[in-house]
């Protein structure tokens, strides 16, 4: 059996990364099956239930258990894939039993003096392992519910073993210090109490905790800065060692294996692409308790793992293991001498069917709809006959449309467009076309035209329909504005541009234009029967060149200006030149990104975050990887060197 743990900084973010980016690893479980191992821990999904997919929860061969943060959405979390062959006996979210429900506010204390644990839920299957309330057990049962309530803990009981999955509190400030050594201290009750009642326990995860000097990458710069003389003269790192053999239950199993291996680390800073100099930290551990150490074949890390700031660590154990026997015992049980590791997790004689796996959660088993579900379109039935086109519209005249148009009525009617042929209703917006009538009898085209329009095809009158002015205008005719079958205008008819592009071809223009083409039209024809001279500042616009009107004509920002009082003696409408063009494009274009002196490569632009007066300003510096040396440089000139530059220098701090 093989179990893995890893920080992924984001769950949905693995699918942005080589090689899960690739056509053969778009899926997760493609990316589960990349990473190779029976029980996948991953810490700081920064998901929420919400916004859980089910390509994610439900992963083919694999059953999921969560724990999200009660109330921050993207921050914390954690998940647990195994097999869906692998038998568990009981599973929880946490590492009180608060969540779980297995462990509440206890009762008043009795006459003798003990305190006594109130269970909820006694009939199903629990880990056992709870710790005792101590002092006031109102408030720290309620401690323990502030500590489970950030989704940082996971616990499954395999029988032969009892597993934690954990994302231990980071010490971002002083505040959090002390949550920081609560959660510790709950976890290391709960492993001693189990180990008590005689379990095996694995705890692996992040621990966000550097124990000795040999994990950290430069502890002379760390004690430098913190003004401290000893590496270990802190607070979570007296207490991990501690944690440790030989002075506490649990053993560091990559140091069974690497004992004294330097630059062991399984994160590094990404901002300062710290990773390829191997300039970083040790935060992510399995630790076992002493009897599953024989049980271990290895224990590795995973830097060549892209798509987080940490890699994974991989621990392996035997299929099967030969006890350690006097030849006395040998001879009495020689049958017994060789333990199979599966044979013993199925004498457990666990469930895959637990409440707390992804496929029982409510979104996913069916017992409860999405919200996506209720803003689907319904499907219609296809229509193949003219009678069924719409209830408004009678078979005859379906029947003549279709044959204007060359449409066998054997053919499916879905090519027509359905919202035409539908009933219709007063849209709440009226945009009315005009369109060049025809001159000759009805044909095929002209009907096109109509239906492409979106509009019932009508008989054509011959004579001129009017003008939106209420005057008789030869060529012009109103064509409706597209609408729904439920008489509700579409989104997409004021977007679209397919009706400009048929006026073009059809010769149907904008009212607008028409209004704009016919004054275009009685002004010239008033120039051309007058008989005083017109000087250029007089004459409104050129004539057009083409007098029909049902020609679309195309103004200047000039002639525009001609029809405005007073526009004559202001300057001209300008146009976008070169220079003009050029002078704009300077304004928006970025400063180039320099270049490191000493490397003469490109820099990397950054961003001031900390506060203070430069907060928010840019910066440039060397895009090299920071190395042992730190941003000095030192004796390997491949390493980030101390070059600087402000983006705006002008600026004042």
């Amino acid at each position: 059996m093989k179990f893995m743990t890893w920080n992924v900084n984001g769950i949905r973010a693995l699918t942005n990364y080589h090689p899960y980016c690739d056509d053969l690893h778009k899926n997760y479980k493609e990316i589960l099956d990349y990473l190779d191992a029976d029980v996948i821990c991953l810490q700081e999904t920064k998901i929420t239930r919400s916004k859980l997919d089910t390509d994610i929860a439900l992963v083919p061969g694999y059953d999921s258990y969560w724990s999200f943060h009660r109330t921050k959405s993207g921050y914390s979390g954690v998940v647990i894939y195994v097999k869906d062959h692998i038998k568990l006996l009981a599973t929880e979210e946490g590492i009180s039993g608060v969540l779980s429900g297995n462990i509440s506010v206890p009762s008043p204390k009795p006459s003798n003096g003990s305190t006594s644990i109130t269970l909820e839920n006694s009939n199903k299957k629990r880990v056992g392992g709870y710790p005792t309330l101590e002092g006031e057990s109102t408030a720290v049962h309620t401690r323990f519910q502030e500590l489970d309530t950030e989704g940082r803990g996971l616990i499954l009981d395999f029988g032969f073993f009892v597993l934690f999955n954990l994302y231990c509190p980071n010490e971002t400030d002083e505040t959090r210090l002390p949550f920081k050594m609560d959660y510790y201290h709950l976890l290391e009750a709960r492993v001693r109490e189990l180990i008590k009642e005689g379990r095996e326990v694995i705890v692996m995860g992040d621990m966000n905790v550097v124990p000795t000097e040999l994990d950290h990458c430069d502890p002379g710069k760390w004690k430098k800065e913190s003004g401290r003389t000893e590496f270990t003269d802190t607070p979570p790192r007296q207490w991990f060692n501690s944690f440790l053999a030989p002075q506490g239950p649990l053993t560091d199993l990559y140091r069974v294996f690497h004992e004294g291996e330097a630059g062991a680390f399984t994160c590094w800073n990404t901002k300062i692409e710290a990773r390829p100099s191997n300039y970083g930290t040790r935060l992510d551990y399995i630790l076992v308790s002493k009897g599953l150490v024989p049980w271990f074949k290895s224990c590795d890390r995973k830097p060549d793992v892209m798509g987080s700031d940490h890699c994974p660590v991989v621990a392996e154990m035997y299929t099967e293991l030969t006890l350690e026997k006097s030849q006395q015992e040998m001879a009495q049980d020689r049958h017994n001498a060789v333990q199979r590791l599966q044979d013993i997790l199925d004498s457990y004689e666990g469930s895959t069917d637990h409440p707390l796996a992804a496929k029982y959660f409510d979104e996913f088993s069916g017992k409860q709809q999405k919200l996506s579900a209720f803003f689907k379109k319904p499907s219609q039935p296809s229509l193949s006959t003219p009678a069924s086109l719409s209830p408004s519209i009678p078979a005859p005249i379906a029947s003549s449309v279709m044959a204007q148009i060359g449409l066998s009525s054997k053919r499916s009617v879905d090519q027509l467009d359905m919202d035409s042929l539908g009933s219709r209703k007063k849209p709440f917006f009226s945009a009315e076309q005009t369109a060049t009538a025809p001159t000759s009898a009805p044909s095929i085209e002209p009907m096109t035209q109509q239906i492409a329009f979106n509009s019932i095809p009508k008989p054509i009158n011959k004579s001129s329909p009017k003008t939106n002015s209420g005057r008789q205008e030869k060529g012009v005719s109103k064509k409706s504005t597209p609408t729904k079958p439920g008489g509700q205008q579409t989104m997409l008819s004021f977007l679209s541009t397919t009706s400009k592009k048929a006026s073009m071809d059809t010769g149907i223009i904008p009212s607008t234009e028409v209004e704009i083409a016919e004054q275009a039209s009685n002004q010239a024809n008033v120039s051309q029967t007058s008989t005083a001279p017109t000087t250029p500042s007089s004459s409104s616009y050129s004539q057009p060149e083409s007098t029909n009107p049902s020609a679309t004509y195309t103004f200047s920002p000039n002639d525009f200006a001609a029809w405005i009082p007073g526009s004559q003696d202001t300057l001209e409408f300008s146009t976008n030149d070169e220079s003009t063009t050029s002078r704009w494009q300077s304004l928006f274009t970025k400063r180039p990104i320099p270049k490191c002196r000493i490397h003469n490569e490109p820099c990397t632009e950054h961003t001031v975050n900390k506060k203070g007066p430069n907060k928010g300003r840019r910066f440039f510096s060397c895009s090299l990887p920071v190395g042992p040396e730190g941003d000095t440089v030192g004796t390997n000139p491949k390493y980030r060197c101390n070059f600087f530059e402000w983006l705006n220098p002008e600026r004042k701090k």
